[in-house]
């Protein structure tokens, strides 16, 4: 009797041994997932906060191109070609912001970034140089703002 009984708890211990051993893999192995996509998500928004800053600084760039050709030459093939630039630069950061508003989860990180958007597209709308300089910095500080907020989402 004394043998059976030791046999049936030595049995009932590796079988507990076993079930411990495989929760615990379980739950390291979903914690170590977890990490894996937060870590890939990180990497995600950095690489999506950053092109769409480029991008946008690139349209900003565009458009007081476009504004200073237009202002002196307003019918010439250069004036065409900064004006089809300031299309191609907008269409990028257009396409940036998408994949800002697909890879965060914040409705206000998506507004700054529409705000930003906004205000480098309406650089070249600019009536005189003094309004250019205006429009432009509030191009940089709507950018400026974006990152101050994308900021509290990749640190």
């Amino acid at each position: 009797m004394n043998a059976v009984l030791t046999s049936l708890v030595a049995v009932f211990a590796t079988l507990a041994g076993s079930t411990l051993t495989f929760v615990f893999q379980r739950h390291i192995t979903r914690q170590t997932e977890r990490f894996a996509r937060s870590q890939q998500l990180w990497h995600e928004r950095v690489a999506a906060y950053s092109a769409f800053a480029a991008a946008l600084t690139d349209l900003r760039r565009s458009q007081n191109d476009r504004w200073h050709v237009e202002q002196d030459a307003p019918d010439s093939p250069g004036f065409i070609s900064a004006r089809e630039e300031s299309y191609q630069r907008r269409a990028d950061a257009t396409a940036a912001l998408c994949r800002v508003r697909l890879i965060c989860a914040d409705p206000d990180l998506s507004r700054s970034a529409q705000d930003a958007l906004d205000a480098a597209t309406t650089v070249h709308l600019a009536q005189d140089e003094q309004d250019r300089a205006r429009r432009g910095e509030k191009a940089r500080l709507a950018l400026d703002e974006f990152l101050s907020t994308a900021s509290s989402h990749v640190h």
